[in-house]
């Protein structure tokens, strides 16, 4: 969805989210640290990840790489396939909410670099996950 005003092209509020979502994430804990020990394959590697289709822990590590399309987000988790989430409604500024079949899911920027999802409404007791944005490889 693009509107015209004045004769200039401007991107939607969610096209901006969806964009700002792109690229490699890698979990962290509640203090935004990457996880150690066995955990730490879903966090970011240190020498990056390379492409979509080999991100989750069996391909370079991290935990997804969200490519942005109109009106929803495909979600590469290591799985065959990626998940689709479509859009439902934005938030605030740097919030939105994203569906996937009946589950609801708010994705929001925290940062330049970091990003929480939490199901909505949210379960009583269980916080966001936090990810960290991931480099990408070379």
């Amino acid at each position: 969805f693009v509107s015209v005003i004045g004769g200039g092209a401007t991107a939607a509020p969610q096209d901006d989210m969806a964009r700002s979502l792109a690229g490699p994430w890698g979990r962290v804990d509640f203090n935004w640290q990457p996880y150690t020990g066995v955990l730490a394959r879903n966090s970011c590697p240190a020498a990056g990840v390379r492409q979509a289709s080999t991100v989750g822990i069996f391909g370079d590590g991290g935990t997804m790489w969200i490519e942005d399309a109109p009106g929803k987000l495909l979600l590469h988790d290591g799985g065959p396939a990626p998940r689709v989430l479509t859009f439902a409604r934005m938030e605030t500024a740097s919030s939105a909410v994203y569906r996937e079949g009946p589950i609801e899911l708010r994705l929001a920027i925290v940062g330049s670099d970091r990003m929480s999802e939490e199901r909505v409404p949210a379960p009583a007791g269980v916080p966001a996950t936090k990810y960290l944005r991931c480099k990408i490889k070379k």
